[in-house]
Order: C-alpha cells, then sequence, then structure tokens
C-alpha cells in the first residue's frame, strides 16, 4: 500500500514515506489569515509507524495533522480500496466538481451522488418550512441522480425549529411520495420522544426510523443514559422500529464503558451505533492560534519547531480514529477489539444480500477510510459477538468482489452457486455458523433470518473530516451528501466548507 518513494524530513530527521498525493486547505491560512477557502497540495505519508497529512502551503509547509496513529491499521484499511491512488490531482479537482454540480441525465459514473448511500435534506431552511412544491422539487432531483434499480437513504433534518407537529406532518408527506426507500429523521432526543407520542406519529408508517445524533461530553454519561432510556420506552411502543443512534465524542472521552454497554443491551431497538470523533470548531482555533504562538516565538529564538510527533499532541494537529478505536477495546474488554473493524466499503459486498432479502440495491461504497464498521451478532449461542469473530468478512469480500458486477445485474443459478460456495468456504470451521446463503434465499428461513437480523447491531466508527484535515481524495467519495440551498451537494462531514 505505502508508495516507495521515500523523503528524509528536516523535522526530527525521520524518514517519511509518501502514500498518496491529494489537497487540503492550510488551517493557518484558513483559519488564521482569513484567505479564504483555497486548495493546496498536500500529501499523506507514513513517519515512525503513523500516517500524517502534511499540508505543502507554500505560505506555512510541511504542517502535519496525525490522522492515523498505526500504520498498521491504515495499511489494512487501504487494502480494501477499489480505487485507484495513483489518479492526478485534475482528476480529483474534476471529480468533485461533477460530483457537486452535476444535474444531467447522463450515464452515472462512479464518482457521483448515484454511489453515495445517503442524502441529507434539511427541511427547514432561512426561518421557514419548505413547501410541498420544493420538497417534490427536491425529492425528485434526487431520484433522477440515481439508476432506475438503485435507491438510497434519505436522512431528514429540521435545524432550527421545535415545531414537531409540522415536521412530523411532512416526514409524513415526504414518505407517502418517496415510496420504497427508507427514511431517517434525525431530531434532538427530545424531539424525538414528542413526535413518538404523537397520535398520527411518523414512526407508525414503518419506514421512517428515528435516528439520534448525541454530543457527549466527558461528565454527561448519567445525563445520556437518562436520556436515552427515556426515548427508547417511548420507542418501546412501535413494533419492529430500529433506531440509529450516533454519539459525537471529543477528546478526553467520555466513560465509554458504560455507554457502549447500554446501547448493545438494546440490540432489538438499535440497530445502528455510530460513534463520531470531532473536533469543536471553537477548540481548533483556539489550538491553532496556541500553534502558531509557539512557532512564531521558537522562530525568533532560533529554535527547532516541533516534530510532527511533538504538534500530534495539539488537538489541531490530530484527527486519529486508531485512538478512540483504542478506547473502544479498553472500555470493552476486548470483546471489540480493532481486529474485528472493517472499512465500510466492505458492505459493498452485501448489497446483493441485501436485494435478495428485498431491502432494495444501495451502494455502500465510501472511501475505505471515512469509517470502520463491524457486525455485532446476538443469537442463542452469542452474544454482541463480532462477526469477524464467526465468519472471516475479509475473505468474503476478496472473494466476491470479483463476481459482483454479474450478480448486480442478475444472481441466477450459475452465480447464485458460486455466492454459496463463497459464503461456505468462509465458515470457520471451529464455529457452529449455518449457511448465511440458505437464510437468504429460503424462504422456509425467512422468519429465522429475520430474528437474527433484528438483534445484529452495526457498529460504525466515523472518521470524520473537517476544515482542519480536508482530504480532497477521501472527500471526492463519501458515503453520505448533503443537500446545499443552491441545489449542490456537499459531503455531509465537511458541509460547513
Amino acid at each position: 500500500m505505502t508508495s516507495t518513494t521515500s523523503t528524509t524530513s528536516s523535522l526530527g530527521m525521520i524518514k517519511e514515506d509518501i502514500i498518496y498525493s491529494t489537497k487540503t486547505y492550510c488551517s493557518r491560512c484558513t483559519l488564521i489569515d482569513r484567505k479564504g477557502l483555497i486548495l493546496n497540495d498536500a500529501q499523506v505519508v507514513s513517519r515512525d509507524n503513523k500516517v500524517y497529512l502534511k499540508s505543502l502551503c507554500v505560505h506555512h509547509p510541511s504542517n502535519y495533522t496525525l490522522i492515523c496513529s498505526s500504520l498498521e491499521f491504515f495499511n489494512r484499511m487501504s487494502s480494501y480500496n477499489s480505487i485507484e491512488l495513483n489518479k492526478s490531482i485534475k482528476d480529483i479537482e474534476d471529480t468533485i466538481i461533477s460530483r457537486i454540480s452535476s444535474n444531467s441525465s447522463s450515464a452515472p459514473s462512479p464518482f457521483t451522488p448515484q454511489q453515495s448511500l445517503a442524502l441529507e435534506l434539511n427541511i427547514f431552511q432561512q426561518g421557514t418550512f419548505l413547501t410541498n412544491d420544493q420538497i417534490l422539487s427536491n425529492l425528485q432531483y434526487f431520484q433522477s441522480m440515481y439508476p432506475k434499480n438503485r435507491k438510497f437513504v434519505l436522512k431528514i433534518m429540521a435545524k432550527g425549529t421545535n415545531d414537531i407537529v409540522t415536521i412530523n406532518s411532512i416526514v409524513i408527506f415526504i414518505a407517502n411520495t418517496l415510496k420504497g426507500y427508507p427514511i431517517l429523521l434525525e431530531v434532538t432526543v427530545e424531539r424525538l420522544g414528542q413526535i413518538g407520542k404523537l397520535p398520527d406519529s411518523s414512526f407508525l408508517l414503518g419506514k421512517v426510523y428515528p435516528a439520534l445524533k448525541y454530543f457527549l461530553k466527558r461528565g454527561d454519561e448519567d445525563l445520556f443514559a437518562k436520556d436515552l432510556n427515556a426515548l427508547l420506552q417511548v420507542l418501546s411502543q412501535y413494533n419492529g422500529i430500529q433506531a440509529v443512534i450516533t454519539i459525537a465524542v471529543e477528546r478526553p472521552f467520555a466513560n465509554l464503558s458504560s455507554i457502549l454497554h447500554l446501547l448493545r443491551s438494546k440490540n432489538e431497538l438499535i440497530r445502528f451505533i455510530i460513534l463520531s470523533l470531532e473536533r469543536p470548531p471553537k477548540d481548533l482555533y483556539q489550538s491553532l492560534q496556541q500553534r502558531v504562538e509557539k512557532d512564531i516565538q521558537a522562530e525568533k529564538q532560533s529554535q527547532p519547531l516541533p516534530t510532527p510527533e511533538q504538534t500530534s499532541q495539539d488537538i489541531i494537529n490530530n484527527n486519529d480514529p486508531y485512538e478512540l478505536i483504542q478506547e473502544i477495546e479498553r472500555a470493552t474488554n476486548q470483546t471489540i477489539a480493532s481486529s474485528d473493524f472493517f472499512p465500510i466499503n466492505v458492505g459493498s459486498a452485501l448489497e446483493p444480500m441485501l436485494s435478495l432479502m428485498g431491502y432494495g440495491s444501495f451502494a455502500i461504497r465510501p472511501n475505505p477510510f471515512c469509517g470502520f464498521g463491524t457486525c455485532l451478532m446476538n443469537t442463542d449461542s452469542h452474544t454482541s459477538r463480532p462477526i469477524n469473530r464467526l465468519f472471516n468478512i475479509g475473505k468474503f469480500y476478496k472473494e466476491i468482489l470479483p463476481i459482483l458486477p454479474q450478480i448486480e445485474e442478475k444472481i441466477g443459478f450459475i452465480n447464485g452457486l458460486r455466492l454459496k460456495s463463497i459464503i461456505k468456504s468462509c465458515h470457520y470451521d471451529n464455529v457452529l455458523l449455518p449457511n448465511i446463503f440458505d437464510y437468504f434465499t429460503e424462504k422456509s428461513k425467512a422468519d429465522i433470518t429475520k430474528r437474527v437480523i433484528d438483534k445484529t447491531q452495526i457498529l460504525i466508527i466515523h472518521n470524520n473530516m473537517d476544515i482542519a484535515s480536508l482530504d480532497l481524495r477521501r472527500r471526492c467519495n463519501c458515503a453520505i451528501n448533503t443537500k446545499t440551498k443552491d441545489n449542490n451537494f456537499v459531503s455531509s462531514c465537511t458541509g460547513c466548507i
């Protein structure tokens, strides 16, 4: 994975390996000097078994941001990348431009919004709700960007309003219009609970799922547990409802032991657990100011500038998801370990299974470093067990990838046999697990399959980018896009840009 191109850094005389070239924003130019959003050349490099995003700004060269404290983990995730890393920077720029401004009826390309798993729509903009005509226009626009056989998840947000009655009625209108598409409703924990108590709640439709994003700080663990239990008590009245819980965490981390124990114990209601490592903009700015002051002082005193290893202790120079994964290992006593995580784009191997089960055809193909996930299985003999300890996910992905284009069209008899053989070969010998293919294809086992799926949780680490850690190569292939006011799209995690 790592490029053979090597350099010797002037900072600490440590050898660097260039993994790939990209573009980024110089945080000092953007946030301190207020020069605007100007893309600079950048590199993702490895040094001392860590991975950094290195800005090559002509005014402030060699600014390093730690993006992974384990080169081994980074390389393992990147080994699942199906996108070539040797594309020119111009190709990347063209990709972004086409992705966020395309409104043509031409055939989908691998890098257009058609490949996004989810689209976001804020129904409350500029102090007012969107009209029905505006909503219909948006929905038609969304559908026009996807092939007829491809679906997407629509996440509805209502930022800036507490009018739950209107929110609920609009969600019902969208659900009745956008038939066959799963819909997430993301509002605050209080508003989700209030909407759940409405006599005509949109959750009664069966295709609208509550999505909570909770900003969790250290010391607020008990408050989170109280809020979550209150919400789940309301949601438990809905038969078969499945919730998506996103917890945004920042350093220093909250006590994840109690948090994860609670979330894992609610497997019948919570389907997705997403942990997103986020850096508050205020903390970023303050950290950058302090970093600049230290650098200026060092220059005045003719002292060497800090090495990347030293600056990575500052918030502005640290956006390391592996640190969060290590915290999860400690919090769960290794019942969930770093080896259990795979890049989310491995989910592309499951696309045919979702189609077989009648869920529809979705594209699960983000950049492999955008998110890492594992399935937590709950059966008669296993409780919240990572699927990788029961089934060889890596082998399954790499063996199914070559035939994926064929089975997207139609599985058929021959491909069905090949798929069944691949699945069987991925079963570990010492694990009692039935052939998953049979459970997906035999109607007689549909009830058993549903019971297993209804208790399976998906744990995801969202590797959040922000304005101070943008890797344009990654941003070209994000899983979630947000609709902007001017009919463009931006990746969800860098929507501020």
